[in-house]
């Protein structure tokens, strides 16, 4: 590379031609400090210069990267990306008043230049509106009204990011056609190019652009742009070249910060395909791993809950009330409290789709056993909250934990509808849909489904199995008996495992058990009117599942009756037995539903075997919320459509309602061959058609037409013989478990008064009730509260339509107008509400001033040169809107500054406002006050909150330090960057001009801190020795060198320092857990460094070796020394740490085997007894704990008692299981007691 200035001149015959190019002679070459090339030429005004570039490594590929309009004189030519050699570059000069067409669009150069960023001369793409987007981005002002900030499902790595959408079409022609998409507009790129119209031929290079504010590059440059192909993939080194200067050529304001970013999805395909391409390009890449290996956390169901934490293997079973965290994702999973894993997710992952039904936080959080904060709640009670931000997690009591799912649960008993009346085995042409209290919804959806005039052999044919063939089969066997002595017994009520196991036993007894002669007939009756031959589906259709606030998806089992197995009711009794499933029992109990009214219908129709593909699809778009399309997720064969592995990826596509707009697909499946559908055109066209159907016909039969949010969700396959079969429909499971009961009116809001100056002394209260069920309600009450005094109560008798509102207004005015506060309640009753978590409306009501303010100060900071910067909070507690507000400042007794702050604060909205103070500052004592004198030109209502005071002494711990620079022979490749690294705060920036052979640069700050100075170098061979020699130091205050560096580096140099010098002095929070006995090896170390430099790293033998994780484990009783070294290598701290073992658990052991209870289990009284052989030193306690944890009773044994036992009751008590606590100061031990 050429990096010394060119000084012979080149000579050239100018030939004078109409809007012929000429060559220019490059005069010379450099390249400034970001990295960018610095073409010297001889120009002129009426001239405008195209600077064509011969792209390396291979030197094929030529493209014109840059325009610029021309001067009299010297002129520098660049681009937007790094240099190359100089003979990579080739400069035209063409005429201004007769401009050239230079990327071939049939519209001159100039007309395109001075119309971006709607047209663009290196771009032969036609202009568009803004409000679609753009053909290039002229500058960041423009990238940043065209971008958004959104979550984007399918791209995890955008979440959080500003970034703008961009498309390209016929990208390997000499025409390519490039797009920056308003994604404010669009976020789905078929959607923009069917809107602009654009012929798509081949979308050969879609994506996003990302702006990435906080980086600061090698090259001093901060902030940098990266682009992603979609989905994160990876693509060839060719295509991806001529993506990244297609882009750039059209985002001139770039400083060489583009660059290449590829998601984990494409990683390995890089790494081992196109790595190596590479090499001596220009295309920075960066790798997900790489960039987003700091993240560890992602959101994937934002909400709260309370349970008992435990770490889950994949074949334990949690319970209801269990907060579970997950290495690997299970294929299945019950109601649970809460969800982490430390694998990440996918939207429709079960996992997700469990966690969005049952309203339970669900995140993603990277290693989270490295975690104290997390390992230390192992098998303990928490509260956990997911939000888009961050997590978190603390111990809860016990008490906490019963109220929440008080709380959560339904309020009363639910009785699931079970008519017993039909007792025939009917076809499914003669169920209708209001039949599912007989036949469960399942079957009656199918059935419904074949009146919708679908072509036939779409839906199944079949029958349906009443409950009432069910209901005989359980009471002709005696299994309600059974169940009631099952649910019940103590041991199922108290533990997980046995109630487990004891379902799987009545399971098998379900299976075993016999069926009375007339329901073997009828059952051999309707298997005799399939086919001879066909293998019979049966599915599970109860009358608790897809029922509001219901899913009951995947709680029960269908089975399949093949020809060679003989009787149907093998399969009918494996489907009855699956009532009792545990996750199926576990659900009926959380939601209160009673037990022996759960009943089991079940849809009976012909197998499909060997399908050429299954899937899941919505008559909405739930994953993505476009308007006016379907879901469509399809995967080949019977591969799995939720939880797929990495080598069976499913195809998705959105599919728009209007067929002219076809479809979008937005993920290709891996298990069919490029460009190939798995769900053809063919079939899309129908599904269009189907799904339009289904849910126009259901939202008229659930009585939700319109309602924003309902969608049907539907399971389909097409067949061996290619027919396409719809085989399942019900609500999608968003908007089902929003429901909480068929009948559900809650109080919404206060719609009347509203907070405000104005309230006076005849008020009327009106109130909205919501419909939140799917029946029509009336004939209820709505009840006032004021201050906690009841007001009146009115009877309603109008309807209010599911999933509507309504707005009723109380009859008695109210006297609201004394300043202050009024708690207002409102109760809504009915008879048949089945969920009374929304019956009461508690809100404060506010009568205002108008004009009301309030100022405090919430920090003074002494900073260099007798300055005191104040930081003042103001806050807006009337009802005016706060659009000047003036502050006086009074230093010592004299008023030295008023300040108007013009900043709009609305009402009980809070701004910090700084204020930097010189004026009258002493050394010592310094009194400061703020007065709020006006707002808005007025003085406010109340005046003793407007004074606010500070006494702070000039004891800065702010001062100056020196940067000197030594530079070498080019100057201008060298920038600098102030951090400070303790408060991750970026304090000043600067860079060398050609001239600053010399440089020094004072910066203000914190002594008591700990910083670190980037000196960076463009060119990336520091500032010493191949081109000079040059070298920087920092000085403090007083002059002296803090460090020195020689100025050998690359890229860059980082040197970390402490103004006062005592940087070394960090300290570390050490937290040990103890070895359960003395010859186990199961304890651990934890160490938290405060202080110093990150990263840091850990030893715990004596800084032999050092490792990053900061948690030791699997450790045996021992002194450890620990040494703990930060980014420095240079400041250490040490310290010696014990972990011991537990001498308790070992005494445990002892005690155990010398303390008798019995009998166990017992009716009435238990005895506690100790071996007469074994020495007791101490007394011992007794307490006696429920299985809420609640202590119930408690005695003592004395050590001097002749007879070393005591008898305890039970006999007061409920059936079921105790933990009788044992202990003194050298042990404790536990027994259960079950009492019958």
């Amino acid at each position: 590379m050429i990096k010394s200035t060119i000084s012979s001149f080149v000579l050239f015959l100018a030939i004078s031609c109409v809007s012929l190019a000429q060559n220019v002679p490059i005069l010379d070459f450099s390249v400034n400090n970001f990295g960018q090339v610095q073409l010297g030429i001889e120009a002129k005004a009426d001239k405008y210069y195209v600077l064509t570039t011969l792209h390396q490594p291979n030197l094929t590929y030529e493209s014109p990267t840059s325009i610029t309009m021309g001067v009299d004189g010297n002129m520098i030519i660049s681009e937007p990306l790094a240099a190359f050699p100089q003979q990579n570059y080739k400069i035209t000069e063409h005429s201004i008043a007769n401009p050239d067409d230079t990327d071939g669009d049939g519209i001159d150069d100039m007309t395109e230049f001075n119309d971006m960023p709607r047209q663009a001369p290196l771009n032969f793409a036609e202009a568009i509106d803004f409000a679609d987007g753009t053909t290039s981005i002229d500058n960041a002002e423009t990238f940043a009204s065209m971008a958004v900030v959104a979550d984007v499902p399918w791209a995890p790595f955008l979440n959080g990011q500003q970034f703008v959408k961009f498309g390209i079409l016929d990208r390997d022609t000499d025409e390519p056609k490039v797009y920056f998409i308003n994604s404010n507009t669009w976020f789905i790129h078929a959607e923009f190019f069917n809107a602009i119209p654009a012929i798509v031929n081949g979308d050969d290079g879609s994506g996003e652009i990302v702006f990435n504010p906080n980086e600061i590059l090698p090259n001093g440059v901060i902030g940098s742009y990266s682009f992603n192909f979609s989905f994160g993939d990876a693509m060839s080194f060719e295509a991806t070249q001529r993506t990244f200067e297609l882009l750039a050529a059209n985002m001139p304001f770039l400083q060489n910060n583009l660059q290449h970013f590829i998601g984990d999805g494409g990683e390995i395909q890089h790494e081992t395909q196109y790595a190596d391409d590479f090499i001596g390009s220009r295309i920075n890449v960066v790798l997900e791993s790489e960039v987003f290996g700091d993240i560890d956390y992602i959101p994937f169901n934002e909400a709260e809950g309370f349970g008992f934490f435990r770490k889950m293997e994949l074949d334990e079973n949690p319970g209801s009330r269990d907060i579970v965290l997950y290495d690997a994702l299970p294929n299945s999973l019950p109601r649970v409290g809460g969800i982490i894993t430390s694998v990440v997710q996918t939207p429709l992952s079960h996992v997700n789709l469990r966690a969005i039904q049952d309203n339970v936080p669900n995140a993603y959080i990277k290693e989270p056993l490295a975690i104290p904060q997390i390992t230390n709640l192992l098998g303990k009670y928490i509260y956990y909250k997911v939000t888009a931000d961050e997590y978190e997690i603390r111990e809860a009591s016990v008490e906490e934990v019963n109220e929440w799912y008080e709380n959560i649960r339904p309020t009363q008993p639910q009785i699931p509808e079970r008519d017993l009346s039909q007792t025939s085995i009917l076809p499914l042409d003669d169920i209708e849909f209001e039949m599912s209290v007989a036949f469960g919804a399942k079957c009656s959806n199918v059935a419904t489904m074949r009146r919708f005039g679908l072509p036939e052999g779409t839906i199944p044919n079949g029958f349906g199995i009443p409950f009432y063939f069910y209901d005989e089969f359980m009471k002709y066997n005696g299994f309600y008996d059974d169940v009631q002595t099952m649910i019940n017994n103590p041991d199922f009520i108290s533990d997980l495992e046995t109630r487990i196991d004891m379902l799987k036993d009545f399971r098998k007894e379900i299976k075993d058990a016999p069926m009375p002669q007339w329901m073997l007939d009828e059952l051999q009756a309707m298997h005799d009117m399939f086919p001879e031959g066909t293998s019979v589906r049966c599915r599970s259709s109860t009358n608790n599942e897809d029922l509001p606030g219901f899913s009951g998806a995947g709680l029960y089992t269908s089975k399949t009756q093949h020809p060679d197995e003989g009787h149907i009711s093998k399969s009918v009794k494996q489907v009855y037995a699956s009532m009792w499933n545990f996750r199926a029992y576990d659900e009926r109990d959380f939601y209160r539903v009673d037990q022996y009214i759960a009943a089991m219908g079940i849809l009976c129709h012909p197998n499909f075997e060997d399908e050429k593909s299954n899937g899941v699809g919505v008559s909405i778009d739930p994953v993505f919320n476009t308007e006016n399309t379907f879901y469509l997720n399809t995967q080949v064969g019977e591969f799995l459509i939720t939880n797929p592995d990495a080598n069976s990826i499913p195809e998705e596509i959105l599919l728009y309602q209007d067929p002219d707009e076809g479809y979008l697909v937005l993920r290709n499946s891996n298990l069919v061959p490029i460009g190939q559908l798995v769900m053809g055109e063919e079939y899309l066209n129908q599904m269009r058609d189907y799904l339009q159907i289904i849910h126009d016909e259901f939202a008229l039969l659930y009585n939700v037409v319109g309602v924003e949010g309902f969608g049907m969700d539907i399971e389909y396959k097409v067949t061996a013989e290619d027919h396409l079969i719809i085989k399942q429909a019900r609500p999608w499971v968003s908007f089902w478990a929003d429901i909480k009961s068929t009948f559900d009116l809650g109080v919404e809001q206060l719609t009347a008064p509203a907070t405000s100056a104005s309230l006076g002394d005849a008020e009327i209260v009106k109130i909205q009730i919501d419909n939140k069920g799917i029946r029509v309600m009336k004939d209820f009450e709505i009840s006032l509260f004021v201050d906690n005094q009841f007001v009146e109560t009115l009877e309603i008798s109008d309807e209010v339509n599911p999933q509507t509102s309504a707005e009723f207004q109380f009859n008695i005015p109210q006297d609201f107008s004394t300043v202050g506060d009024y708690d207002i309640r409102a109760i809504v009753a009915h008879v048949e509400d089945g969920y009374g978590a929304n019956d009461t409306l508690d809100i404060v009501l506010s009568k205002l001033h108008l004009l009301e303010g309030g100022i405090t100060i919430v920090k003074g900071i002494s900073k260099c040169e007798s300055q005191i910067d104040i930081t003042a909070n103001v806050t807006n507690y009337g009802e005016s809107t706060f659009y000047d507000t003036e502050i006086e400042i009074i230093v010592n007794g004299l008023v030295v500054d008023t300040i108007n702050y013009d900043f709009g604060i609305p009402y009980l909205v809070d701004v910090d406002i700084l204020i930097p103070i010189t004026e009258n500052i002493q050394q010592f004592d310094n009194q400061i006050t703020l007065n709020l004198l006006r707002v808005n030109e007025e003085q406010d209502a109340v005046l003793n909150n407007n004074t606010a005071m500070i006494s702070t002494d000039l004891d800065s711990t702010h001062d100056y330090i020196t940067i000197i620079i030594n530079a070498d022979n080019y100057p201008q490749e060298t920038s600098w960057a102030i951090y400070d690294e303790l408060n991750n705060e970026l304090i000043e920036t600067g860079e060398l001009s050609p001239q600053d052979s010399a440089y020094a640069q004072e910066v203000c700050v914190d002594y008591t801190s700990c910083l670190s100075l980037t000196i960076f170098d463009s060119y990336g061979d520091g500032i010493c020795c191949g081109y000079g020699i040059g070298d920087f130091l920092l000085t403090n205050s007083n002059g002296e060198i803090l460090f020195t560096n020689n100025g050998e580096f690359g890229s860059q140099a980082i040197e970390l320092f402490c103004p006062n010098g005592e940087g070394c002095t960090f300290t570390t929070d050490i937290e040990t857990t103890l070895a359960s006995n003395e010859e186990a090896t199961d304890g651990t170390i934890t160490i938290n460094p405060i202080g110093g430099f990150a990263p840091y790293e850990f030893s715990i033998d004596g800084g032999a070796t050092f490792v990053s994780n900061n948690t030791f484990t699997n450790l045996a009783p021992s002194d450890y020394m620990i040494v703990v070294r930060d980014a420095s290598k240079t400041c250490f701290q040490e310290e010696t740490i014990t972990v011991d073992y537990d001498i308790l658990e070992s005494i445990n052991d002892i005690y155990l085997g010398n303390i008798k209870v019995y009998p166990n289990p017992t009716r009435e009284n238990f005895i506690i007894e100790i071996d007469e052989s074994f020495e007791v030193l101490r007394d011992i306690n007794i307490e006696i704990y429920d299985f809420l944890g609640r202590l119930t009773q408690s005695n003592t044994i004395s050590r001097n008692s002749q007879n070393l036992k005591t008898s305890l009751s039970l006999a007061e008590y409920n059936s079921g299981s105790y933990i009788v606590k044992c202990y003194n100061e050298n042990f404790e031990v536990h027994f259960k007691v079950i009492k019958i």
